[in-house]
């Protein structure tokens, strides 16, 4: 006779508990509507002060006398990508618009703007400074019309091997004079206006996927709020960028304005 259940007691109760499955992890593409509409909502607050600045997905619109090209550029991009996939390329628009790596740079754009947003625009870079510049996200002073940095986000599966080889691309490319975006920003009459800034601090930021996951959760439920979760999660990466100061060989004039800018995120929270 099989015995299947050798500790139960008959006219007893069962223990569920140990039948119960585990947790799932969360899924990150799931969280994708969601996203999306945290980013338009932000951009709609940031277009009150700002007109037109930001587009419905967080990004820099693209603007100005080259914009036209810019843009065709980056369908040519766009299309190479797709190609290089052997995928058609709406498709492969909505495979990378699902990807780890787009959901934590939506993510942390969204828990970036929860603590910075009284001094700051955190906005998602233009698509051609993504492709051509390598950077994922802008920091406007909302005050000053200053980009003081841009970021390049990585996911990994464990530790912070994604992030080492991220910030020796970085050391090959910018060669510690900092990082050029073509669609900044400045203050010019009061206003603000799309402009190209040069040697501008850029930072890493990593996650793991287990803190993606953690944060996602935590976006959802709490949107207005900060949670414990996105405090430490927030620590976490300013300590990384503080270390980075030290790791990305930079000159005299980008240490300095390096430093500024972490300061401004320390101070401003």
């Amino acid at each position: 006779m099989i015995n299947y259940l050798a500790d139960a007691q008959i006219g007893g109760k069962i223990d569920l508990s140990k039948f119960e499955k585990t947790k799932k992890d969360p899924i990150p593409e799931t969280y994708l509507p969601f996203l999306k509409e945290a980013l338009a909502r932000q951009s709609l607050e940031v277009n009150k002060d700002f007109v037109n600045f930001l587009d419905s997905e967080g990004k820099i619109r693209l603007e100005g006398s080259s914009a036209e090209s810019d843009q065709s550029l980056v369908l040519a991009q766009e299309d190479g990508f797709s190609r290089g996939m052997n995928k058609d390329i709406e498709t492969w628009r909505r495979d990378t618009e699902k990807n780890a790596a787009n959901i934590t740079e939506m993510s942390l754009t969204v828990m970036l703007n929860k603590f910075l947003k009284e001094n700051f625009i955190v906005a998602r870079a233009s698509s051609y400074d993504d492709y051509n510049n390598g950077v994922d996200q802008v920091l406007v002073d909302k005050f000053s019309g200053e980009v003081i940095c841009g970021f390049d986000e990585v996911i990994s599966n464990t530790g912070d091997d994604g992030l080492s080889k991220k910030i020796n691309k970085f050391k090959n490319r910018e060669r510690g004079i900092g990082t050029n975006i073509k669609y900044g920003a400045k203050m010019q009459d009061g206003k603000l206006i799309r402009s190209e800034v040069k040697n501008v601090p850029a930072f890493c930021m990593s996650l793991r996927k287990v803190e993606l996951g953690e944060l996602l959760e935590s976006l959802k439920n709490n949107p207005e709020k900060t949670t414990e979760v996105e405090e430490k999660i927030f620590a976490k990466l300013l300590d990384s960028l503080e270390t980075q100061i030290f790791e990305l060989d930079l000159n005299e004039a980008l240490l300095i304005k390096t430093k500024i800018a972490l300061e401004k995120l320390r101070t401003s929270i």
